[in-house]
């Protein structure tokens, strides 16, 4: 399937993943689990967006690191980097270091692939998971 993540001028190149929201995925291996919406207002916040990019953030999934600490954030180079995601491309086309799927119904597809098995827990939490990506 094809996908890509990091914004234009960083698009799939490691020497830039230490870009803020700019640079792509980082290498490491990633969890994949479900994608809070977070806070009080989260829901409104999700709603907002959703109109604005054309885009259905309640079927994406978070990506966590395996760096030790298993959240939405890594450093790279002394460089916070997060929220990485797995989603589809929304109207602007762009990604800001998340696994962007270029496709919509290869991104339904792969969706209903992974919630079709049963989840696993990330060793040492009680964080389900759906599966892991390997970023080289």
């Amino acid at each position: 399937m094809s996908a890509f993540s990091g914004k234009p001028a960083h698009v799939n190149n490691p020497a830039d993943t230490a870009v803020a929201e700019s640079g792509p995925l980082p290498q490491g291996l990633y969890y994949i689990v479900d994608r809070q919406s977070g806070g009080h207002l989260g829901w409104l916040y999700d709603l907002v967006k959703d109109a604005w990019s054309d885009v259905d953030h309640s079927t994406w999934f978070a990506l966590y690191r395996n760096d030790g600490v298993i959240d939405d954030w890594t450093f790279i180079n002394g460089v916070k980097r997060g929220n990485f995601r797995l989603h589809p491309t929304g109207r602007w086309g762009e990604s800001e270091g998340c696994i962007t799927v270029t496709d919509q119904s290869q991104f339904d597809r792969l969706r209903s692939f992974l919630l079709s098995h049963p989840t696993r827990k990330i060793p040492g939490t009680t964080l389900q998971y759906y599966g892991t990506v390997l970023v080289q």
